[in-house]
């Protein structure tokens, strides 16, 4: 192999690697940052003859000097960088420095990758269409080893399926994928044969069907709006007024769809579901039901969970089932027998001992788990979802509780940030300081939410306008948003999809505030940016055939 093609070759290595490290491995998507950064290094060594090393400099010198001087040369990333160079700033009015150079080494990407991808060499389409092939290949294995771990192990919470990086952070990347696959399916410029195209089409096929029984809402709605969006702009491209016009129809075909499936499920889990049975106080076992409204509210699944409630059988019966105490906690710290009463009530099912008989071994193991709803757990429906959702409103509405329930928490965070925000407009609270400000916010206030629940903003803009104020935001902003306006990449399929998907995902999650989400949007916007473009000013001797 020639010399000049050793840190391409390497380059395109740690590439490959990093595609495979986001889904599956934080330790290979870290080690292959190292490997790429060293490619560069490498290129800079291939590209520097002994007549450039000047009498008294040292070759290192010289070969960062000629790699930054050419990452000076490309303005939109020096902008990108401007987000975490903010951040860096944002450090001298920090006083919890630990925390503040922990954010800054999981931001490190968003200096790295630009500074790297965009004065490397570019990729040619086969290599381009390489990198991307490997990453589905790599979701793949992800969404297989999820769908073992799903129906071989006792899964209790969905978001146990995701082993190795967070569940939400797992939904964004099978996004991606999908957008992806849909691309090299479907379009002719990718150059794969007929087959190949097929291939990929079911294997995306696969991620739509993981998307919808990972029940993750924030992906099935980032998927959607992206899709929304691609739609309204492909109307828009098009010349012919029947295609233009019969689009949007599509659409709003598909969202009528998608509300008259919702309001479905609402009238199924408000509905009261009559009892056909004979209407006695008397328990097959000849116990005495009681009617306890009060100890056991709320409406669910079209029962009324505190009716046909018969203690002693209850009781009696689990401790044959099990041998965690009825009158102790579940796996998950809540009160057991209310875990126990909520998931027969989802049953249809008396709380009496011929109600306990009834269930399998299965639904012991999930109510033994925290398990409260038997549609909680269910393998390819978005009504367990939906159900965690109305009984947490309607918890919230009878208490003011929102622990338990992630969106409900999440306008918790956000109210906590908003007051964050006011009092830190203009230089905001240092990037190190936010955990602080939040953990302080929770105390003075007397928050509900539980200390395991306190959390962060759960949302980037509101998370960035805190630490570093409004100059802070308008930067961190301007730095997504210029660089592709500069380089007109906003009608690049990928680039779109990514920074479609990055946006949405901000407006729910600390999206760049984990190693996996950090790294995940920033290398996909990278790469679909620089990835394939030649370098602006830059001597491209060594440019990849």
């Amino acid at each position: 192999m020639p010399q000049k093609a050793v840190s391409t070759s390497i380059y395109i290595t740690g590439l490959a690697l990093m595609v495979v490290g986001l889904p599956l491995s934080r330790f290979v998507m870290s080690v292959s940052q190292f490997i790429i950064l060293g490619a560069w290094l490498m290129y800079g060594i291939e590209n520097i003859s002994a007549k450039e090393l000047k009498p008294g400099i040292l070759w290192p010198v010289k070969i960062f000097e000629d790699r930054f001087r050419s990452f000076f040369k490309q303005k939109e990333a020096l902008v990108f960088t401007s987000i975490i160079a903010v951040h860096i700033l944002g450090l001298l009015w920090t006083e919890d420095m630990a925390y503040g150079f922990r954010d800054i080494r999981i931001k490190l990407p968003m200096l790295l990758l630009p500074l790297i991808i965009s004065t490397m060499p570019a990729l040619n389409k086969k290599q381009f269409n390489g990198i991307l092939m490997v990453y589905l290949f790599a979701l793949f294995a992800a969404s297989a080893e999820s769908i073992y771990v799903f129906y071989t192990k006792d899964i209790t919470d969905i978001r146990q399926i995701s082993t190795h990086i967070s569940h939400v952070r797992l939904a964004l990347n099978i996004v991606l994928g999908i957008y992806i696959g849909i691309y090299l399916s479907t379009s002719q410029k990718p150059g794969f044969r007929l087959w190949q195209r097929l291939s990929i089409g079911v294997v995306t096929l696969w991620f739509l069907l993981f998307l919808v029984m990972m029940k993750s809402p924030t992906g099935i709605i980032i998927f959607t709006i992206t899709a929304l969006v691609l739609f309204i702009r492909y109307s828009l491209q098009q010349k012919k007024k029947l295609i233009r016009m019969g689009i949007p129809v599509v659409m709003a075909a598909g969202v009528i769809a998608g509300c008259i499936y919702i309001v479905n499920i609402v009238n199924q889990y408000y509905t009261p579901v009559e009892d056909s049975s004979t209407e006695t106080n008397i328990t097959p076992y000849g116990g005495i039901y009681i009617h306890d409204t009060l100890q056991f509210p709320g409406f669910e699944n079209g029962g009324y969970i505190g009716r046909y409630i018969c203690p002693d059988e209850l009781e009696s019966a689990w401790s044959k089932r099990s041998s965690l105490d009825f009158n102790g906690t579940d796996e998950k710290g809540q009160e057991l027998k209310v875990t126990l009463i909520r998931y027969l009530n989802s049953r249809g099912l008396r709380k009496d001992r011929a109600g306990i008989e009834a269930l399998k071994e299965s639904d012991i193991k999930a109510i033994e788990g925290g398990v409260a709803n038997q549609y909680y757990i269910s393998k390819m429906s978005i009504k367990g979802r939906l159900y965690q959702l109305f009984f947490g409103l309607d918890l919230y509405r009878r208490t003011g509780n929102p622990n338990g329930n992630s969106m409900l928490q999440r306008r918790e965070y956000w109210n906590a940030g908003w007051q964050l925000f006011k009092q830190h407009m203009f230089i905001g609270t240092g990037t190190g300081d936010l955990r602080i400000s939040f953990k302080e916010y929770y105390e003075a206030t007397n928050s509900r939410l539980l200390p395991e629940y306190r959390h962060r903003a759960h949302n980037q803009y509101l998370s960035v306008a805190i630490a570093l104020g409004i100059p802070g935001l308008l930067i961190f902003i301007i730095g997504l948003l210029y660089p592709p306006r500069a380089l007109k990449a906003n009608a690049n399929w990928y680039f779109s999809v990514i920074l479609i998907i990055a946006l949405l995902s901000m407006l729910t999650e600390d999206t760049l505030e984990t190693q996996a989400g950090a790294t995940f949007t920033c290398f996909f916007y990278c790469l679909f940016l620089w990835g394939n473009r030649k370098p602006r000013n830059v001597d491209n001797k060594n440019a990849i055939p």
